[in-house]
């Protein structure tokens, strides 16, 4: 049986600024089913801000942030009483899970979320998750719950991400549903239909977050979240919608994924010549190849590794910012003992390889 993250966003929620009752039971309903099939389902749902301004009878589109966080904390428990009165109707249980970057650039606070997960997952219990926007500012936004929803797929080690719309999947220039999306493929052409009047994403933001999802393992459809028959249509490997696929063979792993999507970097570490060689070769990046370090960090942080103006990659690094300064450029022998832990400063276990200019 499947793990499965429906994404629904506030063009399917909201109706005439409030949520609409009508379209959530359908929605639970549909959750039902399939987890009465078996499968285990998740919904990342938006709708928190629609939910404040039905309470208040608020008119309009506040540009203001402390105005949008205003509504955001008055409407997420009426949007979580919307959703657990639609659930009980088929007694089950739901949990509101609220999260901010930070929660997945920090690696501890990944690992917990994912074993929150697991116990919801144990207890039968329906995860209901959401940017918590009352406390969002732009260092620790996503920005929309189409990239959230892709972090939250990975983190739960999902099998399918279903990114719902309004449209029946990614049109093309034709005006034709694409029906597989090459996300090895750069400037693949389409219809740009735009944002709608409540959403905050868009196609292009739906798409970054399903190549985000498929390179980590998850199976990404962006589909008509009106036509909720077209989730059971696919589980039954019937085509609907528009399905992410890769020409990779290999999908990186929960750890590779965190370190190449989730994480924040917090330094730099620049390299010589013969570590940038080493790096290339998937090897690990040793002391005697560092020349200089950018940026304050701690060990297990995530750091950049550059050579120059070059971008090799990512990687965890296993000492801090102040530790590299005292060790750059010595052999791994003439490390001092008493802040010697590994004789790798990133080990290439923990490198992701990404070439870019800074």
């Amino acid at each position: 049986m499947a793990k499965i993250v429906l994404k629904v966003g506030s063009n399917l929620l909201v109706k005439e600024d409030a949520i609409d009752k009508t379209y959530v039971m359908k929605l639970v309903s549909l959750v039902d089913e399939l987890m009465g099939s078996g499968h285990q389902v998740a919904i990342v749902s938006s709708g928190a801000a629609a939910s404040g301004r039905a309470l208040l009878a608020f008119k309009g589109h506040s540009k203001s942030l402390l105005s949008k966080q205003a509504l955001c904390a008055i409407g997420q428990p009426k949007l979580m009483e919307i959703y657990q009165q639609a659930f009980s109707f088929y007694n089950r249980q739901v949990a509101q899970i609220l999260l901010t970057r930070d929660d997945f650039n920090n690696r501890q606070r990944f690992l917990n979320l994912r074993n929150t997960l697991i116990g919801l997952s144990e207890l039968g219990i329906v995860p209901i998750v959401n940017e918590n926007d009352t406390i969002s500012v732009d260092e620790i936004k996503f920005g929309d719950n189409d990239v959230l929803s892709a972090m939250f797929s990975i983190c739960w080690g999902a099998d399918y991400l279903f990114l719902m719309t309004s449209v029946d999947g990614v049109i093309g220039e034709d005006g034709t549903v694409i029906e597989n999306y090459p996300i090895d493929i750069q400037n693949v052409k389409i219809a740009e239909l735009g944002k709608t009047s409540f959403g905050s994403g868009g196609i292009f933001s739906k798409i970054a977050a399903a190549k985000i999802a498929v390179e980590s393992g998850v199976d990404s459809y962006v589909i008509n979240g009106r036509n909720l028959e077209c989730v059971k249509k696919i589980l039954r490997r019937a085509k609907c919608g528009t399905r992410f696929v890769t020409s990779k063979q290999r999908r990186l792993s929960k750890r590779e994924s965190w370190v190449k999507y989730i994480s924040k970097p917090k330094g730099t570490v620049y390299i010589n010549e013969g570590a940038r060689t080493a790096l290339l070769n998937r090897k690990s990046l040793l002391p005697v190849g560092v020349v200089d370090v950018e940026g304050k960090f701690e060990k297990g942080d995530v750091v950049l590794l550059a050579h120059g103006e070059e971008i090799l990659g990512r990687g965890i690094t296993n000492y801090s910012a102040d530790e590299i300064q005292r060790i750059k450029g010595l052999r791994t022998s003439e490390i001092p003992e008493e802040i010697y832990t590994y004789d790798e400063v990133v080990h290439a276990d923990n490198v992701i390889l990404e070439i870019k200019t800074l």
